[in-house]
């Protein structure tokens, strides 16, 4: 397995949810303000209906939301019907970057889904009852998705709309629901609040969501979670990754097996050190990787480049 990631994720069924509007601002039951929006985005050719999210505000007019299948994630709106510019949008969990005009809300504060446990309480916003954690889910029918996703589930009757950000007992922001759960309970599956700390660090840095990869493979079948190939002159090579070593840990996130090693390396950042803990042979290892942009979307990148100053 090449660490590169197809660029879908939940071919599932849609779950249309009913449109709610939002005021600027919620406080929870932490008493924290955590401004978020309504948005409203256009139904792709074939679809009859507009698609209702909510959002998080980022700061300075910036909108993190969900643009679920189905949506155009070009084209929004606020719920005053008041058009929002396109910002940046990935593929891969549907994350969608827009600007409004500025305004004097604060962004709000983005924790970590790290630590997140099954059992463990979150909160809607404007919600005293808690919702709780119920699992990471890896997969989904039977195939391993490019990102985990958390299972929650609510005490509310109706599912909360994709974009809406749930918090932490410290009043930050962990997860942005991401569509309806089927099954037992009212549930949700959540995005953690990383991939919004990912993208907007793409869209700094390169302008565009850019996967980036180690040139390393790894076999989805095999029970160890061992380094099949090490390309030439990658990141993974100059870094002094080898065939055999066992993968233990990406960054922050202990891995054992194929699914855990595809969900960390999607948080990989171009340009930014992570740290690699290893197994080689019986000897730990620490070593430190620079992640690169992808070669295919670096080749991407410089015929746009090129494009634009011709």
């Amino acid at each position: 397995m090449t660490l590169f990631f197809p660029l879908r994720i939940i071919n599932g069924v849609l779950h249309r949810m009913r449109a709610v509007v939002f005021p600027a601002a919620f406080v929870c039951a932490t008493g924290a303000l955590v401004a978020q929006r309504g948005v409203t985005f256009t139904a792709l050719e074939g679809e009859n209906e507009p698609v209702q999210s909510s959002s998080v505000s980022l700061g300075g007019g910036r909108l993190a939301t969900i643009a679920v299948v189905g949506s155009n994630p070009q084209e929004a709106a606020l719920e005053s019907g008041r058009a929002l510019k396109f910002v940046g949008h990935d593929p891969v969990t549907r994350l969608t970057v827009l600007a409004g005009p500025e305004d004097d809300s604060e962004p709000a504060s983005l924790g970590s889904a790290l630590g997140l446990l099954p059992g463990a309480a979150v909160y809607l916003p404007g919600q005293k009852r808690a919702s709780r954690v119920v699992r990471w889910e890896n997969t989904f029918q039977g195939k391993v998705l490019p990102v985990a996703l958390i299972r929650i589930h609510h005490p509310l009757q109706d599912a909360p709309l994709p974009g809406t950000p749930l918090i932490n007992a410290e009043g930050e922001v962990v997860a942005l629901c991401h569509e309806a759960a089927p099954g037992s309970g009212n549930g949700t599956y959540a995005l953690p609040v990383e991939a919004v700390e990912r993208i907007e660090f793409d869209l700094k840095n390169f302008g565009r969501v850019s996967p980036c990869w180690i040139g390393v493979t790894v076999n989805a079948v095999n029970p160890v979670l061992a380094v099949e190939m090490v390309r030439p002159d990658s990141p993974g090579a100059v870094a002094g990754l080898k065939r055999g070593d066992i993968l233990l840990s990406v960054g922050r996130r202990r891995v054992s097996d194929y699914a855990e090693a595809r969900n960390a390396f999607y948080y990989l950042m171009a340009g930014r050190t992570t740290n690699l803990t290893l197994l080689r042979g019986t000897r730990r290892l620490d070593l430190k990787v620079v992640p690169e942009v992808h070669p295919l979307y670096r080749m991407e990148q410089d015929r746009g480049r090129g494009n634009q100053g011709s």
